[in-house]
């Protein structure tokens, strides 16, 4: 996970994995590269193939950033191969690295792209609902799982305090 500033892509902060994931971990003798790439305010754009960093750039400047996850990006290191997940905080955007087996990029890129479009849509529709109606947020919400899934029988529960429920 990389915390990023929206605009200059500067570090803000870095989860504790993050450097094993993307081969940062120090050697014995690290290289300058290899010492300054997560530094807090370093461009973590850096930290990827040009493409990649292009297209997290690209990515960065889309209004619903969401809408385009997962983007495919390769550690400049390694090359390996993440799926980035971009998220937009109060701060900055959240960078979150999915690793991905070299194998299944091409049958999985499609699928993962479109599955999460798919999910990010509903989400959307149900963030979009007046708040305080709860009626209408189950219609909608079994409806996109409805959809999602494409099981014909969704329906929403409320469970009482004695453990049973009934269909609402």
């Amino acid at each position: 996970l990389l915390a990023v500033h929206p605009d200059t892509f500067a570090l803000l902060a870095y989860s504790e994995n993050a450097p094993e994931m993307l081969d940062l971990t120090p050697h014995a003798v690290p290289t300058i590269d290899q010492r300054d790439a997560l530094a807090v305010g370093a461009d973590v754009r850096t930290l990827f193939r040009s493409q990649s960093a292009v297209a997290l750039h690209k990515a960065a400047t889309f209004g619903e950033v969401n809408l385009l996850n997962p983007i495919l990006v390769h550690a400049r290191t390694s090359g390996k191969p993440f799926y980035a997940i971009m998220h937009r905080v109060d701060v900055g955007l959240v960078i979150d690295l999915e690793p991905v087996n070299r194998a299944d990029v091409p049958v999985t890129a499609a699928g993962a792209l479109k599955s999460y479009k798919l999910a990010a849509k509903a989400i959307s529709r149900l963030q979009s609902l007046p708040s305080g109606n709860l009626s209408l947020l189950c219609d909608v919400l079994v409806r996109e799982v409805s959809e999602l899934t494409g099981y014909d029988r969704v329906m929403a529960y409320k469970f009482h305090e004695d453990e049973h429920g009934e269909v609402i």
